[in-house]
């Protein structure tokens, strides 16, 4: 939900390579049912393939949370 100067910020210090989204009005979170309190929406992730929803993960740990990403993939992949 950070607006898209905060956005830029994020992912330029990151070099995030993918665009990011900024729901500033919570409608994203609010269609995938993401707890927003506060205006700071719970960490989720959300993979899709082909346009369509193969996995959710609601509780998400930033430290690990690359390397889960990449054993789902790995794992749907199969």
């Amino acid at each position: 939900m950070d607006t898209v100067p905060d956005q830029k910020v994020f992912s330029n210090k990151l070099r995030v390579t993918f665009p990011l989204l900024a729901d500033i009005d919570g409608k994203i979170c609010d269609a995938f049912k993401v707890v927003h309190p506060n205006d700071k929406a719970n960490r989720e992730t959300f993979l899709f393939r082909d346009g369509k929803l193969v996995h959710h993960f609601p509780k998400v740990d930033a430290a690990n949370q690359a390397e889960e990403l990449l054993e789902k993939i790995a794992e749907l992949s199969r």
